[in-house]
């Protein structure tokens, strides 16, 4: 890599052979066998960061999060830390959040708002532009030798859909339109269908889990259910144990999947319904009458979801939470979580989402407990000496028996059941073909 090149690239790291040929002999997620040890490997996890969370369009913010020129936020893609800022022009640009001169970490905040950023090292300073416009005494340290526009921030490519933007490290390769294909409608569905927020910086913890296991659980994993979270019947936030089976499992291109959970009766109250229908194309509007739940992922890392609840304050309400599954280490996850609004939806939706999200999907949230609690014994099990050399987990639920569903609206194989594990094959048939490549 030319060391002037404004992005970088990882796209030159080689998977080691014997890495890949045991990837080539174990794997085999188009009939359900995926091996045990690629949930706690350090080689590949070593390879991920390089072959998927280098290569791939990654979310790293909501456009309400930097509202006005000069607001930040920093994030990170895969393992490299970013600065997501809107420049003075208007622009949204990522920047990798190191300085030039020396490494540092350039923005230590979290948030805020600046035209400049200063390295506290030697105090070299970037614009929001990612120009370096200021370096201390540098006639007497540099004379006429530095050159600052070698020395620009390096700059991952950024684009955004329906509010959320992505940011891709690949010089080359499919836009971010390409990449999200099909998936695009359903996040349209979620948020285009009003004005959409998110309220408050995101809440991190982390678990000491593999990121695959929460990516794939979020595309495809309905069945478990009825048995991890069957407490939430017994206290009447659901109705019985049964709520995850009715409704579709989508399968859609580049690995993304979706389930679309289905209720007889609206879940939403009619003057909401009315906001959606002021947003929506009417084949979207009206299949919020139905929609139940919605849960995502687009691979790799960033899930989407949208959950009903019963009995907060004695009312039915929907929240909705986005999420990334940053990868900390083969065996380690830090979990970012954003609640999403509706801005114009009246102020008790608002109020009651925000109180199901803390109950639910919060940190300490019941289904957050839950799911935890089995990604982390999962990723623990995984470090065994008999589990890395000869275990292989089950994915083959539905394979063969996948009936299609005719006539619906939106695009993606659509599978007339949720208790599939075909959005699961698809994941990891993208993770493999990625690893290979």
């Amino acid at each position: 890599m030319d060391v002037n090149d404004r992005r970088g690239t990882h796209d030159g790291a080689r998977i080691d052979p014997a890495l890949r040929a045991r990837l080539i002999a174990s794997m085999k997620p188009a009939d359900g066998a995926v091996p045990a040890f690629i949930f706690s490997s350090p080689d590949v996890y070593d390879a991920e960061l390089q072959r998927i969370f280098a290569r791939s369009w990654l979310f790293v913010a909501h456009e309400s999060e930097v509202p006005e020129p000069g607001d930040y936020v920093t994030r990170y893609m895969g393992e490299d830390p970013v600065i997501v800022t809107r420049a003075e022009d208007g622009q949204v640009r990522v920047f990798l959040n190191m300085c030039r001169h020396r490494g540092m970490r350039l923005c230590r905040a979290d948030m805020g708002n600046t035209s400049h950023f200063r390295c506290p090292y030697h105090g070299f300073t970037y614009d929001n532009s990612g120009r370096l416009v200021g370096v201390p005494f540098h006639k007497e340290a540099y004379g006429d030798r530095l050159d600052r526009d070698a020395l620009r921030l390096f700059q991952p490519r950024c684009d955004s859909h329906a509010g959320l933007i992505f940011a891709t490290w690949a010089d080359e390769g499919p836009s971010l339109a390409e990449y999200l294909g099909d998936a695009r409608w359903y996040l349209d569905v979620l948020f285009r269908r009003a004005t959409m927020e998110v309220v408050g910086p995101p809440q991190r913890w982390v678990a000491d889990a593999n990121w695959k296991l929460a990516a794939d659980n979020f595309a495809s994993d309905a069945y478990h259910t009825a048995t991890t979270h069957a407490s939430i019947a017994a206290i009447g936030l659901t109705p019985s144990i049964a709520f995850g089976k009715d409704g579709y499992q989508i399968s859609l291109a580049h690995g993304h999947g979706c389930g679309l959970g289905i209720s007889p009766q609206p879940m939403v109250p009619e003057e909401v319904l009315a906001l959606y229908a002021r947003h929506l194309p009417p084949e979207q509007a009206a299949l919020w009458r139905q929609i139940k739940n919605l849960h995502a992922t687009l691979f790799p890392n960033f899930s989407l979801l949208l959950t009903s609840a019963a009995g907060i304050e004695g009312k039915r309400i929907m929240h909705t939470t986005i999420r990334l599954w940053q990868p900390r280490g083969p065996d380690k996850v830090e979990i970012w979580s954003w609640l999403v609004v509706e801005r114009d939806a009246p102020d008790e939706w608002r109020a009651l989402s925000r109180k199901a999200y803390i109950l639910t999907f919060g940190p300490s949230g019941i289904f957050e407990q839950d799911d935890t609690e089995n990604w982390t014994n999962i990723t623990a099990n995984t470090r065994g000496a008999i589990a890395r050399r000869a275990a292989t987990f089950n994915y083959t639920m539905g394979v063969g028996q996948e009936p299609l569903v005719q006539g619906f609206p939106g695009p993606g194989r659509v599978i007339d059941t949720k208790f599939q594990e075909a959005n699961a094959r698809n994941f990891y048939g993208r993770w493999l073909e990625m690893m290979l490549a």
